[in-house]
């Protein structure tokens, strides 16, 4: 399996944060092309591509971003594992998965395997889902895999994810010197007024709410005018979502009415939730083709999102699967080599004997 670490290590080597997929994607396209297919990419540089012409393709799909730190990785190998040096991430999330997909198809296509596929790589997943903006029409495929997540345990599978929105809020007041604060509005006033109206991290048994990001203030001798935040709202039930959300809105909007400032949001969806269907044909074929390869099927409710979640929302039933990545998104971030190894052998299998 050495030209398949090669093959990471030189996807890992290329600097793909979100937003910056330019040069991964023109390796990809490449790639493909040098396979003899046909790739189409398009304005917001996401990779399409068409594998056979009989009905009833499966597609893979996979993101080619990551989080930061993740330029100039190192990926370093002992017997074990693969990982980063400790500086960086090391992209396994999601680069394990391009390159097992990558990797696969170039060995099925060399054997003239007879293959009926769609492939889908993604920009933005990490951020704000840009799989969002593709042109759902060009796919055909009623089913669909994506290989994000698991924390290194192979059989997993995301049973069940939240509905996530970012939100983007502004408070806007006034300015005055700190030493006559009553000439001001202070923006920061706000937030403090509705402390008991709001609660952050678990709301309730199904949802999180969370402030990340929090900006304001000229100095430190004047009242804040602007304050800016940023975080999102989880949650997996619709219900509880809708009313977290619509109080944590007014309770914000009403400590600024009662203060004389405005405050303004905007919401941002990321991710819509879903319920996979563990007694439909498809996950008793994965199931059947998982059980070949000894690995137990371990459905799990998660927290977070990934591509699979747009694509359910669309009609293609898709399986979010474990990638045997442990740590994502951490400068400790690895995969056992014998699990990159098996996940290969679990997209072969898919590619070749999964039919719906």
């Amino acid at each position: 399996m050495k030209n398949l670490f090669k093959l990471f290590k030189q996807l890992a080597s290329i600097d793909s944060p979100s937003g910056n997929e330019t040069e991964i994607g023109n390796f990809i396209v490449n790639f493909l092309k040098d396979l003899d297919l046909e790739p189409v990419q398009d304005e917001n540089l996401m990779i399409y591509c068409r594998i056979g012409n009989t009905p009833n393709p499966a597609l893979f799909c996979a993101h080619m971003d990551t989080v930061e730190p993740g330029r100039h990785i190192k990926v370093l190998e002992n017997v074990e594992f693969i990982r980063s040096d400790g500086t960086t991430i090391l992209g396994a999330d999601n680069k394990i998965s391009l390159a097992t997909i990558l990797f696969t198809i170039k060995e099925l296509l060399i054997r003239k395997e007879n293959l009926n596929l769609e492939l889908l790589f993604t920009v933005r997943e990490e951020t704000n889902s840009g799989v969002q903006d593709f042109d759902t029409a060009k796919l055909e495929s009623k089913v669909g895999f994506v290989f994000d997540g698991g924390l290194g345990e192979m059989g997993w599978l995301a049973q069940s994810a939240p509905t996530i929105e970012d939100f983007e809020i502004e408070i806007k007041g006034k300015s005055a010197h700190a030493s006559v604060p009553e000439n001001g509005i202070n923006a920061l006033q706000v937030i403090l007024n509705a402390a008991n109206s709001v609660k952050l991290g678990r709301p309730d048994l199904f949802s999180t709410l969370n402030i990340g990001l929090i900006n304001g203030g000229f100095s430190t001798n004047t009242v804040p005018e602007i304050l800016s935040l940023k975080g999102d709202l989880r949650s997996t039930n619709l219900e509880s979502f809708s009313l977290i959300k619509q109080d944590f809105q007014h309770a914000l909007e009403k400590s600024g009415q009662d203060l004389k400032a405005e405050v303004y949001f905007k919401w941002i969806p990321y991710s819509i939730g879903y319920n996979m269907d563990l007694n439909s044909s498809n996950y008793s074929a994965i199931n059947k083709i998982y059980t070949d390869l000894n690995i137990s099927m371990s459905p799990k409710a998660v927290t977070s999102g990934s591509d699979a979640a747009f694509l359910n929302s669309i009609g293609v039933q898709t399986f979010c699967l474990g990638d045997g990545v442990m740590d994502p998104h951490k400068l400790s971030e690895r995969i056992r080599k014998n699990d990159f190894v098996t996940l290969a052998n679990i997209v072969k299998n898919l590619m070749i004997k999964f039919k719906y």
